[in-house]
């Protein structure tokens, strides 16, 4: 087999990986052969069989989507379409629950996910869908179908379907109820287990199963015992949404004798560093203290549980982590997820840094370089990686390439800072994933698609999908009453 080429890549600014931090060169390079980096710095002298000028450019690590969107994203509908739970955010209890997606359509969705992923620079991915508009969870055929489609993308990707043993639901009388059926969620985590043997006899390079139950308000005491017997037996990340609405933390409290979520997980040796915990904003249980919120830190610090921060769309539900400023202090891991659209990890890094600085009335609480090690080095750390999210000899030859030329992002007077604060997701130019180019020009490599078609296409699905609204949702209502336009629609003459 000949010996894969040497490749130098050289830009205006390059972010490299020195003494545990990143560090800037101007000009810099970035050399790597194969899948791997072999030099980062300044005027590298050895050979090279090809070079590629990024001209004036920010050439950076990829970065790395915990909770990456995965879906055609439901979330929006919301954004001024309140409360929630009256919309279809919560069930209806009188809904016979079915799946309003053909297969078709969910593997499309992937595809149109993926694409989006990679284009906003992220090289890699923990994919989440949702699960509001299925008969119960997440199928493995579905996950055999995203493997195929994040492979011939060239997605580093972490992948499992969902499963769960109870969800919300809105009771005829506009209470917040539950329903179980914990045999379900039992199967589901086998199948879970299943699809991680098959991703490992895969052996793709950039492929890696993991567990994903659904949220610990859906989880049962005995699903909780059997999913951290799994953790252990297949030695795998899992991600469970956790301390992230006041109705979780309200049934947590009900059914768990008092406990706040936190504690619910310590119980059941759960929480650990292969825990991926987005959003952990309710600390300290149903009616926290100070005592309580201190405690439920103290759980995450010594247990090295990570904290997967998604400013966009907790920003859009009007809440953000007021503890912010104790959790870094005692030293808890905190990485990146987008979870809405667009899956754009710089406004997350823009917008995290902000609200930071309001929810602690602290300018000086966060900064542009710390969004960017979250949705860099706090990723990696969270994965049990340190080949990624960082540019050095030996390290993964995952990077991203994000054009400073562009009128729109202002004056350049530190480059980390200009791409956080005036950049966006558009900027990304060039995804390099394990040596291979995946995006070159805003244009998918490995896998051409008509980008154009599939904006069609998606845009043809959702408002398949919000016409079962009104079947999912309390009593009922037509579209006209759920989803309602900014201003009054003009009647057509």
């Amino acid at each position: 087999m000949a010996a894969q080429k040497i490749i130098r890549l050289s830009a205006t600014w390059v972010v490299g990986y020195k003494d545990n931090d990143h560090r800037l060169y101007s000009p810099g390079e970035v050399v790597y052969q194969g899948e791997r980096v072999l030099f980062v710095g300044e005027r590298y002298t050895g050979a090279v069989d090809e070079e590629i000028n990024a001209g004036n450019a920010l050439v950076g690590p990829g970065f790395i989507d915990l909770d990456a969107l995965g879906d055609l994203d439901t979330t929006v509908l919301g954004f001024d379409n309140q409360p929630g739970w009256q919309k279809g955010r919560v069930v209806a209890a009188d809904w016979q629950r079915r799946d309003l997606y053909s297969r078709e359509e969910l593997n499309f969705n992937k595809l149109y996910a993926y694409t989006h992923l990679l284009l906003n620079g992220v090289t890699s991915a923990v994919p989440i869908t949702s699960i509001l508009y299925r008969q119960w969870a997440e199928d493995i055929d579905e996950y055999r179908h995203a493997a195929d489609v994040a492979e011939s993308l060239g997605l580093r990707a972490w992948l499992g379907p969902a499963f769960m043993a109870g969800h919300n639901v809105v009771e005829a009388d506009g209470q917040i109820g539950m329903r179980f059926d914990e045999a379900r969620g039992l199967a589901g985590l086998e199948d879970a287990e299943r699809f991680i043997e098959e991703i490992r006899m895969r052996d793709s390079p950039i492929l890696r199963g993991f567990l994903a139950p659904d949220r610990i308000e859906g989880c049962t005491p005995a699903l909780l015992a059997a999913l951290s017997e799994a953790v252990q037996r297949q030695e795998c990340s899992v991600r469970l949404h956790c301390c992230q609405s006041e109705l979780e933390v309200n049934e947590v409290d009900r059914r768990f004798q008092g406990r706040s979520s936190l504690q619910v997980l310590a119980d059941a040796g759960l929480l650990h560093k292969k825990m991926l915990l987005p959003h952990g904003q309710f600390l300290g249980g149903k009616s926290p203290t100070q005592a309580s919120i201190t405690r439920d830190i103290r759980l995450l610090a010594d247990s090295a549980a990570n904290l997967v921060l998604c400013p966009l769309v907790s920003g859009r539900h009007a809440k953000y982590l007021e503890q912010y400023l104790p959790l870094r202090e005692a030293g808890v891991n905190m990485g990146l997820g987008t979870d809405t659209f667009p899956p754009d990890m710089l406004t997350n890094m823009h917008l995290g840094t902000v609200l930071s600085r309001v929810v602690t009335q602290n300018v000086q609480a966060a900064s542009a370089a710390d969004y960017y090690r979250m949705a860099t080095l706090g990723g990696a750390k969270a994965l049990g990686r340190e080949d990624i999210g960082r540019l050095c000899p030996g390290a993964q030859a995952d990077i991203t390439i994000i054009s400073l030329d562009e009128p729109a992002m202002g004056q350049i007077f530190d480059p980390i800072t200009a791409v956080v604060i005036n950049g966006n997701g558009r900027d990304v130019r060039g995804v390099i994933i394990a040596g291979e180019k995946v995006v070159w020009d805003r244009q998918l490599v490995k896998h051409r698609v008509d980008l154009d078609q599939l904006h069609y296409q998606a845009q043809r699905q959702f408002e398949k999908l919000m016409r079962t609204y009104p079947e999912r949702s309390f009593q009922h209502p037509p579209c006209s009453r759920l989803f309602t336009p900014s201003f009054p629609l003009n009647p057509r003459t």
